[in-house]
């Protein structure tokens, strides 16, 4: 066991191949087209970039996530690199692996091999791009049956209904979520980017009662909430509920780490709580 002081619940690494052949990759995967044909000067990083970022912003250990792959070769080779960064930073990296639940068999076999090697979570998961967004039918029942055995926690991507575009928002808005955590009460998820706005909405006892299975992360908080949303999503759902993300390398970790302290009106044990032991009980990482 070891210390754990501050966790990063949701960066993003690739592996270098990503960049070098940028363009085809972006005509092969939907989701990364939407998130990087749109904007060329998104960034790619590597593990060891995303190291050096975080002894930069004195944090302990961060989650390595994908996206949410429509192609199921990129998949493999996105969650082939997060596996043996894991494997190259113990200490500081647990991975994330993702598929889409679309793909059925072939999509349990890839979360499967990945749990072997000792994947701590699914996601990030987008369902706009991969295509479940309308519908959460039987086609995702084994998906989230095989998750739920494996006591792996869910990262999906949220939307808000209006405000800041960007690339990649999609329409995974609070009712979808909703209807997501309603249908599958056995698995934990982690609605991102503070679930589109879901803890607002969670304030109402017959939506809360469906939520006790969920999480939310601030990735990207700077760029869509003031300052004072952490105590305000505190005071909604309470603060063991949020857990820090910065979606690293959007925004930097230093930038992310002072909008959570910038807000007055968190106390100091909910700040801890948020930037740390909250990550470190879902995903387990006291155990290791």
């Amino acid at each position: 066991m070891f210390n754990i002081v501050r966790v990063d619940a949701l960066t993003h690494i690739l592996p270098r191949y990503f960049a070098t052949e940028r363009e085809d990759i972006v005509r092969r995967d939907r989701t990364f087209g939407e998130l990087f044909g749109s904007s060329p000067r998104a960034r790619i990083e590597s593990a060891e970039g995303l190291v050096a970022s975080m002894d930069d912003a004195e944090l302990d250990v961060a989650i390595i996530a994908g996206f949410g792959w429509t192609d199921l070769q990129l998949a493999r080779r996105a969650n082939d690199y997060l596996l043996e960064s894991v494997a190259a930073h113990p200490k500081r990296l647990f991975a994330s692996c993702s598929a889409n639940p679309l793909w059925g068999q072939a999509a349990l076999d890839e979360l499967d091999r990945c749990f072997r090697a000792g994947a701590r979570c699914v996601g990030e998961l987008h369902a706009d791009t991969q295509g479940w967004r309308s519908h959460f039918g039987t086609e995702l029942d084994d998906f989230m049956s095989l998750t739920a055995s494996r006591g792996a926690v869910t990262i999906v991507h949220g939307s808000e209904p209006f405000g800041h575009i960007y690339p990649g928002k999609g329409a995974m808005t609070p009712d979808r979520l909703h209807r997501l955590a309603h249908r599958y009460p056995s698995n934990r998820f982690v609605f991102a980017h503070f679930g589109g706005g879901l803890p607002w909405y969670s304030m109402m006892p017959k939506i809360s009662s469906d939520l006790s299975n969920v999480w939310y992360d601030t990735a990207a908080t700077p760029y869509l909430y003031q300052s004072n949303v952490y105590s305000a999503a505190s005071a909604a759902v309470g603060a063991d509920k949020i857990l820090f993300a910065s979606d690293w390398p959007l925004i930097s970790q230093r930038r992310a780490l002072r909008h959570v302290e910038s807000d007055e009106h968190l106390s100091a044990i909910d700040n801890a709580k948020i930037v740390g032991k909250n990550a470190a009980d879902i995903f387990g990482l006291e155990q290791v």
